[in-house]
């Protein structure tokens, strides 16, 4: 009696080092390219945006709690030269993340 296991193809598909490279295909939405590609910036947005809030929520929750900053300590934050020239090279990686979808 044979009690190996059958065999299973695998589900997950692997790239060739060809594919590799490459970029997959956008999901298409409509028959209007563009419209699919703001459908792309707008999905992007609101993954970044659900994504900031959350670690946002769970930052000011944790440092609240264990009493490293006061409820209004975050509204009232105003960042110093460096800080700004870091927020301001954050944005522009985010902006490059969302626009990408339009190429």
């Amino acid at each position: 009696m044979d009690h190996s296991l059958p065999q299973i193809a695998d589900p997950i598909p692997h790239a060739t080092p060809a594919e590799a490279g490459r970029r997959p295909e956008a999901p298409q939405f409509t028959d209007d390219p563009m419209l699919d590609r703001l459908y792309g910036v707008t999905l992007a947005l609101v993954t970044e945006l659900a994504v900031t809030r959350s670690r946002l929520d769970a930052l000011e929750r944790v440092l609240t709690r264990r009493e490293l900053v006061g409820q209004g300590d975050v509204d009232a934050f105003v960042p110093e030269s460096a800080d700004a020239t870091a927020r301001s090279r954050l944005q522009a990686e985010y902006l490059e993340r969302v626009l990408r979808a339009l190429e």
